[in-house]
């Protein structure tokens, strides 16, 4: 890990969360990435600004939805911090009868 650097260990996160910058990442997979920020946690409490890093409690759920809120929520905290930002784009897909919302990620500068 970086020597507390607050801009590298925000870039580390997205490149755990496979955020690239211009790139459409799904839900899916950014949801993968959440055990990366529970390993390092400590070092994010230490390094980032209390009010990036946040409360993180809740990526610890097992609920699917409450996690990746609060995973989402975290990420658009350190995107604001990066003075940049993060796009969302749902698509509607029809699974054994059912319209299913499939949300997709991408970070713009």
């Amino acid at each position: 890990m970086p020597d507390n650097n607050p801009e590298q260990i925000i870039t580390l996160v997205f490149e755990a969360l496979g955020i690239r910058n211009g790139e459409w990442q799904s839900l899916d997979v950014i949801d993968q990435g959440c055990y990366y920020i529970l390993e390092n946690e400590e070092l994010l409490h230490s390094t980032l600004p209390k009010k990036v890093v946040g409360n993180l409690t809740l990526l610890k759920s097992n609920i699917p939805l409450v996690r990746r809120k609060s995973l989402m929520g975290f990420v658009r905290r350190c995107c604001a911090f990066q003075h940049s930002a993060i796009l969302r784009k749902r698509q509607q897909v029809r699974v054994q009868n059912k319209t299913v919302s499939l949300y997709s990620y991408k970070m713009i500068n």
